[in-house]
């Protein structure tokens, strides 16, 4: 899947301007080093994953004049009957971002597909509990975020992660990039309250679900271990 066709899609109707769409095209390299970086360190297929031209841009209701900015989302999407899990990156990532951060990122959310499929697979269908503050929403977030040191046989891409996200994506000048270049130039975002972040999928399409056989393989080998040594 070419990764910016949601942003060819939408190049006219949100009214990106060429540059714009220029430095997407030419930085979006940077993703697909990640993913690449990420199979060959886990031996694991990436999932889908996507340029989102929108922006989506947290906000709470408890704490007032507080917005969080999401660089990036692992989705369960319910498609043709069954459940799939797609990686959605936003546009002012790629465009902003040092090449060390988006590998970050893409390592982040491949971890959380990880989770999901483990989840999904163990059929603990159970929403976690909603949040309604952005200091939450960051901390559910690094809490679901399965171990990327069983997964990820590359020490140095492991302390990035740790190192990007103590708690939530830390990267000041990024966050700056994007309130200044995208948001502040009213370029196209949308408000969301932290709870949004959930899906609901239904039992036959988790049932009908297919995902790659080594990564059913690894998170089973990971089980019986833990069950050998309790």
């Amino acid at each position: 899947m070419e990764p910016l066709f949601r942003v060819r899609q939408a190049q006219a109707q949100l009214g990106l301007s060429p540059k714009v769409v220029a430095l997407l095209e030419k930085r979006v390299s940077f993703v697909e080093e990640g993913v690449k970086r990420v199979e060959k360190v886990s031996g694991i297929a990436y999932p889908p994953h996507y340029v989102e031209p929108v922006l989506s841009v947290a906000t709470s209701s408890v704490e007032v004049g507080q917005i969080g900015v999401l660089f990036a989302r692992t989705i369960p999407i319910e498609k043709e009957g069954r459940l799939e899990i797609w990686v959605q990156i936003s546009a002012p990532l790629v465009a902003f971002a040092s090449k060390w951060t988006i590998h970050a990122v893409i390592a982040h959310e491949f971890m959380h597909y990880v989770e999901l499929v483990r989840r999904f697979t163990r059929m603990e269908t159970t929403s976690d509990e909603v949040t309604t503050t952005l200091f939450e929403a960051q901390y559910a977030d690094k809490e679901v975020l399965y171990d990327p040191s069983k997964i990820l046989a590359d020490k140095t891409l492991i302390r990035l992660v740790e190192k990007r996200f103590p708690n939530g994506l830390k990267d000041d000048k990024l966050h700056s990039k994007t309130l200044s270049q995208w948001l502040e130039k009213g370029l196209p975002a949308a408000k969301l309250p932290p709870e949004s972040n959930r899906a609901r999928i239904s039992i036959t399409a988790i049932v009908n679900a297919s995902f790659d056989p080594a990564l059913i393989a690894r998170l089973k080998e990971f089980e019986q271990s833990s069950v050998a040594k309790s």
